[in-house]
């Protein structure tokens, strides 16, 4: 009998199993084990006979229960949650030239980082779809559409290099803000006359990921991007550089090979070494303002640390939920569990006592 007992877990214990389609307001079962091999042992379990009314009364009442949490019995209810694993990335890049500044761990070029992290992060969501968005200092836009395709998206961050320094001006966060919540509603269009592109936004997990330094350095006041957190699931702002700043090297014109280290005339009439330094009040108010999270970036683990809360909360369901009416599932199972987690306790006190009395 103990030994019968000691099969129970591993009998219970979860397989993988094909649970068939369920019909609406229907009792319905999804066995964990075939049934015939459950019905077996069960049989032979009733087969032991005990001594005394009780104890083969209850024997047979632990067989009927086996059986019943095998069954996995489910009730119809009202309605149920269903979740979509059906991920969508929109990354969206800092392309002025402070992100060439040279400040990340040490003396390595931020927007190198970023390339590197956005690789990592499609490794780590494997299968969604990928779309890019650059912005610079005079306009943002589309380099990507949505693409299952990584190979096209490295290649698109890998040419991202900022303006040459002659057309380099002011940057300013503005002006991404209208091209990227069209495109997130889908209604962006690089042509008004392109209908191609306008296309509407589907219901699957959006996610935004948001690299830069958060240098502005115009007089433009930042606008709020609040309007970006109804069409997003969660993603976060990633911050790159350092209070100390560090030099860039840009490109002169668009046709020079060869990049030099910015320069400007300060006030005393000397030229100077340009510096770009972390600006994390403008990246916070950012994250803010689209409700996700935000992420001082200083090694490449700490890329991994938002991604896998991100991952977490959509194995968890928590994102994209919605309510479909008649096919709730409320099963049962924890009560005949309950039921046979008492007898079995019964049973093992009561033989307990048995032994220790040398009966």
């Amino acid at each position: 009998m103990m030994l019968m007992y000691s099969l129970i877990p591993v009998l219970l214990a979860k397989t993988d199993v094909i649970v068939p389609e369920m019909p609406v307001g229907s009792v319905t079962a999804a066995p964990f084990i075939p049934i015939p091999i459950v019905l077996i042992f069960c049989v032979l379990l009733c087969l032991m006979k005990r001594k005394g009314i009780w104890n083969f009364a209850r024997q047979i009442m632990i067989a009927v229960l086996i059986f019943l949490i095998n069954l996995r019995i489910g009730i119809p209810t009202a309605s149920v949650d269903t979740y979509s694993n059906n991920v969508k990335i929109l990354f969206v890049v800092d392309n002025t030239i402070s992100m060439q500044a040279e400040d990340y761990q040490g003396d390595g070029i931020r927007m190198n980082a970023v390339q590197d992290h956005i690789g990592r992060i499609m490794d780590e969501f494997e299968g969604a779809r990928y779309a890019v968005m650059a912005f610079n200092d005079i306009s943002g836009n589309v380099q990507v559409p949505y693409t299952t395709d990584k190979k096209t998206v490295t290649q698109a961050i890998g040419a991202l290099e900022g303006r040459s320094k002659i057309y380099a001006s002011g940057s300013s966060f503005n002006v991404i803000l209208t091209p990227l919540r069209d495109y997130l509603e889908g209604t962006y269009s690089r042509d008004e006359d392109d209908e191609e592109e306008k296309k509407p936004a589907d219901d699957a997990i959006q996610l935004l990921f948001f690299f830069s330094d958060g240098e502005m350095n115009t007089d433009e006041k930042l606008k709020s991007f609040d309007v970006i957190a109804e069409s997003i699931d969660g993603g976060a702002v990633f911050g790159y550089g350092t209070t100390a700043g560090g030099q860039m090297r840009v490109r002169e014109y668009s046709s020079s090979e060869e990049k030099v280290v910015l320069t400007y005339i300060d006030k005393t009439g000397h030229q100077v070494t340009a510096k770009s330094k972390i600006d994390e009040s403008t990246l916070k108010k950012l994250a803010e303002d689209m409700n996700i999270s935000y992420k001082h970036i200083l090694k490449d683990s700490d890329i991994l640390d938002i991604t896998e809360g991100i991952k977490s909360r959509i194995d968890s369901g928590e994102m994209t939920a919605t309510t479909v009416e008649g096919y709730g599932r409320y099963e049962i199972t924890f009560v005949f569990a309950g039921i046979l987690f008492a007898l079995v306790i019964y049973d093992l006190v009561y033989y307990g006592r048995k032994m220790g009395r040398g009966q």
